[in-house]
């Protein structure tokens, strides 16, 4: 009898246990297939090929779901915090689906948040929790700064600590906050600065933190757009610096971005309502030449286009989310960034006029 309920609870556990080498084969498959299905939408020949590739995309709710199974379970093992921060970072949406009915108010329902208060509860001093700090910018979680604070002074490796304090400035460049925001954003940079070096997924902590001093010396508000020189669909060369004097709005863009046809729909609008302004439309777009030909023959793009397959231009400007606009005033000094919107035409226009009124 003993042996049978030995036996059952040995059944059991393996049923609900997670494996790391499953959790790493999984991610791994998704990598592989995302990358694959990018190069197949960007490189087929014709719109029916390029729809036909479109709907091949990998599902990233499913790997999601697949990584979840593997590691919910087991949150209190220091090897989930690999696959979690894989998770955060990859499957962001899953990472905030509502999975289960919360026993009490006030308790996390979602994948992001119950890794949280693991992490919270068990991993705290772990050396292992420099990616997942990391993986936190990758969600919109309001309580991530708290935790973070927290990892920064109590964790005793001198690689999290950075990370963590990194992870904060990365969150207070996103959420702003003016003056005081940009001395707590500083302040984490520094501590950022001094700790080691840290492997996180295919970059390091110390790569990460050259772009965000790059951002903080040369893309905030107020800073002078950098200058840099391109192809245009047309395959003449031009530069930025060609359209100073005029208002410019650099939109950065491509095929597989979310709100693509709603995103190109409002830029053609403004095109259309800007052509007897002093404002230029710019687009950066990251797909195969032919994709960008095609929306153009269609009529679905009518600006300015400089073709940026390699994403030179687009690395310039770090770009880690698409559709994404800097609005440029007349001495091209950076005066709006963000997702397009209500915001992009206000800011051009009233940057129009003070350059018609300083005419």
């Amino acid at each position: 009898m003993k042996m049978i309920l030995f036996i059952l609870t040995v059944t059991t556990w393996l049923a609900f246990a997670g494996s790391p080498e499953k959790a790493r084969l999984i991610s791994r498959a998704f990598d592989q297939a995302y990358q694959q299905w990018t190069t197949d939408v960007r490189t087929a020949a014709t719109n029916d090929a390029q729809n036909a590739a479109w709907r091949r995309r990998p599902d990233e709710i499913e790997v999601g779901r697949k990584v979840w199974e593997e590691i919910r379970n087991d949150l209190d093992k220091s090897w989930t915090l690999e696959p979690a921060a894989w998770l955060l970072v990859n499957a962001s949406t899953y990472a905030v689906k509502q999975v289960r009915k919360p026993a009490r108010r006030g308790d996390p329902d979602r994948p992001a948040g119950i890794i949280r208060e693991a992490v919270r509860s068990n991993h705290l001093l772990s050396p292992k929790l420099g990616p997942y700090c990391i993986a936190l910018t990758h969600i919109q979680d309001p309580r991530s700064m708290a935790l973070l604070e927290t990892v920064e002074k109590a964790n005793p490796s001198e690689r999290v600590r950075g990370a963590a304090a990194l992870a904060q400035a990365i969150l207070h460049r996103r959420i702003g906050g003016g003056k005081r925001g940009m001395a707590i954003r500083q302040d984490k940079l520094r501590k950022a600065i001094m700790a080691p070096d840290l492997t996180v997924g295919k970059t390091t902590t110390q790569a990460i933190l050259r772009d965000e001093l790059f951002r903080m010396s040369r893309l905030n508000l107020g800073a002078e757009a950098p200058d840099f020189t391109g192809v245009e669909v047309t395959l003449n060369k031009s530069s930025l610096s060609d359209y100073r004097g005029k208002v410019t709005i650099l939109f950065f863009w491509h095929a597989l971005m979310p709100a693509h046809d709603e995103s190109l729909a409002l830029m053609k609008k403004y095109q259309e309502e800007f052509e007897d302004a002093n404002i230029q439309i710019l687009g950066v777009n990251m797909d195969d030449p032919r994709t960008l030909r095609r929306h153009i023959a269609e009529g679905t793009v009518n600006w300015k286009n400089f073709s940026d397959s390699t994403q030179s231009i687009t690395k310039i400007y770090r770009i880690e989310q698409w559709p994404f606009v800097y609005v440029l005033d007349g001495e091209h000094k950076i005066r709006y960034s963000g997702e397009p919107g209500a915001f992009v035409k206000i800011t051009a226009e009233d940057l129009a006029r003070q350059v018609t009124v300083g005419e």
